[in-house]
């Protein structure tokens, strides 16, 4: 008769073949991430092989995951988790293989088709184990309802630190020294192309238009002048480098102080502002000249300022004058600093108005997000006409539409009617198109626009007549258009390689602006000297902060789509507890999303910035003590 099993032993086996199960699926789930390199045609390095320590290193983390979340923990997986963990692995495996391979045709073979179904169900399980991890973690670091939200006045004044008494000033502070090796080393600024012919415009030497923000067109204009009464477009260009930086410290600095006041704890508020100081994008883009920095400034502020009106609805309090007062200019700022600022501002007060308060406190409510929408529209349809600049942005929208065109006489101009080439033909170049076409880029093909500079009205016309075409091609050709659609926003929620090969003006993927470009010899274009001596430094800089990119888990920090399948778990994390008035604060992130997924650039990093400026902080927001 057999002796029976001590339980130390047989406690030890079940740890072992646990962790053996582990370490399998960890295996599995970063084999289903392998790209193979035949045939790739994505333009980034060479995709790693499967027994590179990329692979090895990932199969551990994956091992680790599955660990602490179904061994040490657990924990079981929420039917709605595993809903999105199955939607990531599809968009992501599909995502990717179209990046790589430019086309789904190989799909069509069911062999291929079944291993990339298979690699979608690897990639989900992580997600999922990724997905019960935070939600887990969420819960157990929520603010307690104990804890106060907001600090008595008293309280406040009998505070000796100076940090402490002015914590916004002091968080800006903290801000602009861990910016300062970029302001300093590449001042006055890296002036980026938009603003340099922004410049241009406004000094008389392009023809004015809304294809740039007029208002900016403007500041940056009048600050010009005021440098060049000192012989200098290095004052001008320094001016508002240090207004930018100003308004995105502010920004950050608000955000550290807000979830101070919502109770989250230090270590949290410290993570959040050394991701806001330490992380070479913000320094980076602080530096660079360009629209989207003080676009991110605002847009966050206005993010803000909805959160603190979504969080007093809970505590049953009326919307502040302070954030009524916000609303207003910081949501007009992000309509004027960037023409697509008005789609995620006009929304997102629509939604705000409709949860965000009751009663009579709507009214003032109303009155702030209709005073912004309107002055905004008064700007940009009143004030801009009567000035005379024409409107140039009919055909922006349609920059999804142009590729589409482009991909389907690329891949299919032999079938393609006469009578549809021509209708192609009258407002884009139909003869150079396939050659033009880029799949992570519209520019090429957008630029052969032929009602470019001929106004709003002649744009609208010629386009009413080309929308009719392409509405009857979509019917003929929906896998082509599905793929120029997807190829031009992969990188914004699938996880693609690093695009680091040639695509127009080296614009697509997530790159930062160290160049200053000059338009040509004219006085009257932007001229700036930066410091001599530090040449060498700006190179050793930008090499640093464009490094992090190649750092394994450093380089997530750079990645869209992390950002963008963190907020989804936090949107999950609040749906599961049934706050679904908080998702309110997720929609100006949401819509940044789906303008970046419209816009004409795939994986570029600045349009994708407000996004990444709104993590900590909604994050913070859905930790906040849930009331009663």
């Amino acid at each position: 008769m057999t002796a029976p099993m001590p339980a130390a032993r047989k406690e030890a086996r079940r740890r072992f073949r646990n962790a053996a199960l582990c370490a399998a699926f960890g295996a599995l789930s970063a084999m289903s991430f392998i790209v193979s390199g035949e045939n790739y045609q994505g333009i980034s390095d060479p995709p790693a092989s499967s027994a590179s320590y990329l692979w090895c290193a990932l199969a551990l983390c994956f091992a680790l995951l599955y660990r602490a979340v179904y061994h040490q923990r657990k924990l079981r997986p929420a039917p709605a988790n595993a809903a999105f963990a199955l939607l990531f692995g599809v968009v992501n495996a599909f995502g990717v293989w179209l990046y790589s391979y430019d086309s789904w045709a190989a799909l069509k073979s069911p062999l291929t088709l079944g291993l990339v179904c298979l690699q979608a169900l690897g990639q989900s399980l992580s997600m999922l184990a990724g997905f019960t991890w935070l939600h887990d973690w969420m819960k157990k670091n929520r603010v307690s309802l104990s804890e106060p939200i907001s600090e008595p006045i008293e309280e406040a004044r009998t505070k000796t630190r100076w940090y402490e008494r002015h914590p916004v000033w002091s968080a800006m502070a903290v801000l602009l020294v861990c910016w300062s090796p970029f302001l300093i080393v590449f001042f006055p600024g890296s002036v980026c192309w938009d603003l340099g012919e922004m410049a241009a415009q406004y000094f008389g030497l392009r023809e004015i238009n809304t294809w740039h923000p007029v208002f900016l067109t403007g500041l940056y204009g009048v600050l010009l002048s005021f440098g060049r009464l000192f012989h200098s477009d290095n004052l001008g260009t320094a001016l508002y480098m240090l207004l930018q930086s100003l308004a995105l410290s502010y920004a950050f600095a608000r955000t550290v102080e807000l979830l101070r006041r919502w109770g989250l704890p230090r270590w949290f508020r410290l993570a959040a502002l050394a991701f806001f100081g330490l992380t070479p994008l913000f320094g980076g883009y602080a530096q660079s000249i360009c629209k989207d920095t003080f676009y991110t400034a605002f847009l966050l502020l206005f993010a803000l300022e909805l959160m603190e009106v979504l969080a007093g609805r809970e505590q049953g309090k009326a919307p502040s004058r302070s954030a009524l007062a916000g609303l207003f200019v910081w949501g007009l700022l992000s309509c004027l600093v960037r023409s697509n600022g008005l789609y995620v501002v006009l929304p997102s007060g629509v939604l705000l108005l409709a949860v965000g308060a009751k009663g009579k406190t709507r009214l003032p409510l109303a009155a702030a997000l209709g005073g912004c929408v309107a002055c905004a529209l008064l700007f940009s349809k009143v004030l801009i006409p009567a000035l005379g600049i024409p409107d140039e942005t009919a055909s922006g929208i349609y920059s999804v539409c142009f590729q589409q065109s482009a991909r389907v006489l690329r891949d299919h101009g032999d079938a393609v009617t006469p009578e549809e080439y021509a209708e192609i033909d009258r407002v884009l170049d139909a003869e150079k198109l396939p050659e033009l076409y880029e799949t992570n880029i519209s520019d090429p093909v957008k630029f052969t626009f032929r009602y470019a500079g001929q106004g709003a009205a002649v744009e609208k016309e010629a386009l009413k007549r080309y929308f009719q075409t392409w509405k009857k091609m979509a019917a003929e050709y929906p896998l082509s258009y599905a793929e120029a659609f997807f190829g031009g926003s992969t990188g914004y929620y699938a996880f693609i390689p690093k695009i680091e090969g040639p695509s127009y003006n080296n614009q697509a993927g997530n790159r930062l602006m160290f160049e200053t470009y000059e338009l040509g010899d004219d006085p009257g274009y932007v001229h700036t000297r930066q410091i001599g001596f530090l040449s060498k430094a700006r190179t050793l800089l930008a090499a640093y902060a464009r490094g992090w990119r190649r750092i394994p888990l450093l380089s997530l920090l750079y990645c869209c789509a992390a950002y963008t399948w963190l907020l989804v778990g936090a949107g999950l994390f609040l749906a599961r507890e049934g706050q679904w008035r908080r998702l309110a604060a997720f929609l100006p992130a949401l819509l940044s999303l789906g303008v970046c997924m419209l816009s004409p650039v795939n994986d570029y990093i600045r349009y994708f910035l407000p996004i990444v400026a709104m993590a900590f902080p909604l994050t913070g927001f859905a930790l906040r003590a849930k009331e009663e």
